[in-house]
């Protein structure tokens, strides 16, 4: 532990990636105080009562609060809470993301706590119309979506399309400031949508899930959903990454402070057709509620490939759970929750 962070500050640590990071921070030995918000403050402290080196504090808006008592006596900080697709208006979802980024960091400088990690998204290699995902191109930590706030408070924007502009601008802004302020040793791990199981206590909202439960929600039959981009990283592996990249050196001074951007993702794609088919087999109990998968429409181009290396070679990180392994875990986590009656179906 002597080369390691004592106390880490985790934003967001009631939702799903941040419970997760949490949870390995703990494991790993550090101590963690983690952030919610409103009613999810008592359900955090709650679920994390068997950790003694855990405590809950409250920051009600990360955008504007003042995080100066939350970093006191913090050695760093993994800034997960961001808003999610469609449960603010656009302008707002902008201004969590992007506000709430350099909120956090500002308070960082401020407080001497130099040593950040971001939870960022992939979708900041890809455009938010999706049309990059599928052109036949490798992305990697020098690719860039491209947006505006302008372009994404156009009216009539679907809600992921506004997520992924978030993220890219979030993250922009992010890496503008780090160049501004090179005392800041910055890093972003950049998963595909994740998926996994749920951290007891803190499940009843699905997060990212929400896309393999519209799999089993519904008749019999019906037509498949929309094939998002078919990438993905169990929830596992994304934590993990968090916890490594804590442990890395800065890098000198003269280095691109994007060479800390880092694309975690499973080792293949995870497509709906292929998913119903080892729901069928493996989870019979669930046929009558699984979609067709006669008459699927062809994916809209080539996918595109993503680029792990640099995690490799940098994380460590040289396995990833498969897409059958989370898909059942998160099948699994789901239908337990609606065994118990605590899922609340949304983001």
């Amino acid at each position: 532990m002597s080369n390691l962070p004592a106390t880490v500050l985790v934003t967001g640590a009631s939702g799903f990636v941040g419970s997760h990071v949490s949870v390995h921070l703990l494991e790993a030995g550090y101590r963690v105080r983690g952030t919610a918000r409103g009613h999810k403050l008592e359900l955090l402290r709650k679920a994390f009562e068997p950790y003694s080196n855990f405590e809950a504090i409250e920051i009600k808006d990360i955008a504007t609060s003042d995080f100066s008592q939350a970093m006191e006596g913090v050695d760093a900080i993994i800034h997960v809470a961001s808003p999610i697709a469609g449960r603010e208006a656009p302008e707002g979802t902008l201004t969590g993301a992007i506000e709430g980024t350099l909120n956090v960091l500002r308070h960082a400088v401020k407080a001497g706590v130099l040593k950040v990690v971001l939870t960022s998204s992939w979708v900041t290699t890809i455009d938010p119309s999706l049309r990059t995902a599928f052109s036949d191109v490798t992305l990697t930590e020098n690719s860039w979506g491209n947006t505006s706030r302008e372009d994404l408070l156009v009216d009539g924007r679907r809600p992921l399309y506004v997520y992924i502009g978030s993220k890219i601008l979030a993250e922009r802004a992010a890496w503008d400031f780090a160049r501004e302020h090179r005392e800041i040793d910055l890093a972003t791990i950049n998963p595909p949508f994740v998926y996994g199981k749920l951290i007891k206590g803190l499940g009843a909202s699905l997060s990212s899930n929400i896309q393999i439960y519209q799999l089993i929600a519904g008749e019999a039959g019906r037509p498949l959903p929309p094939q998002l981009p078919p990438f993905y990283c169990n929830v596992y592996d994304v934590a993990h990454a968090h916890v490594l990249a804590l442990k890395l050196p800065k890098l000198p001074a003269d280095s691109d402070v994007r060479d800390k951007r880092f694309i975690v993702a499973g080792p293949d794609v995870l497509l709906w057709e292929d998913a119903v088919k080892v729901l069928m087999e493996a989870r019979p109990a669930l046929r009558d509620r699984l979609p067709s998968v006669e008459n699927v429409p062809p994916l809209p181009g080539p996918l595109c490939k993503v680029d792990t290396t640099r995690a490799q070679e940098l994380l460590g990180i040289k396995e990833y759970k498969g897409w059958k392994e989370t898909l059942l875990e998160t099948v699994d986590a789901i239908t337990d929750l609606e065994n118990t009656g605590t899922m609340k179906p949304r983001y």
